[in-house]
């Protein structure tokens, strides 16, 4: 997909969503989300690309491939994070909204740990 594709579809989507939320404000925002979703769907091909090539260069790295998964899933935590939360306040739920960014922080804590420790055992080694 490229970017003139995404950004055609984006705003086609918005122009309808901004006609269709006068009359019925439900749809318009299901109607957002499917736009968001179909948008996520066709990067995907771009994405798979940026993976493999990332993971064939950490590859060729001695680090450790665990850090690598970390990172995947970290970014998909983000991304995930800022479309839940900015569909949420399309739909005028402030609250909600933080509580899925919250979610998203909270998780990406939790998932970053191990390189915590990993960090605090490479300091260790190398201090006297």
């Amino acid at each position: 997909m490229s970017i003139y594709t995404a950004a055609g579809a984006g705003i086609i989507g918005c122009i309808l969503c901004l006609v269709l939320r006068e009359y019925h404000k439900p749809q318009a925002v299901l109607l957002s989300i499917g736009v968001s979703l179909l948008l996520l769907i066709g990067i995907s091909p771009e994405l798979r690309h940026i993976v493999v090539t990332a993971s064939g260069l950490y590859a060729e790295s001695r680090l450790d491939p665990a850090c690598f998964t970390i990172l995947c899933r970290a970014l998909g935590i983000t991304w995930l994070t800022q479309l839940g939360t900015d569909i949420c306040k399309d739909c005028g739920e402030q609250t909600i909204a933080t509580a899925v960014t919250l979610c998203g922080r909270i998780l990406l804590v939790g998932l970053s740990l191990p390189l915590f420790g990993t960090l605090a055992d490479l300091v260790l080694e190398v201090m006297p």
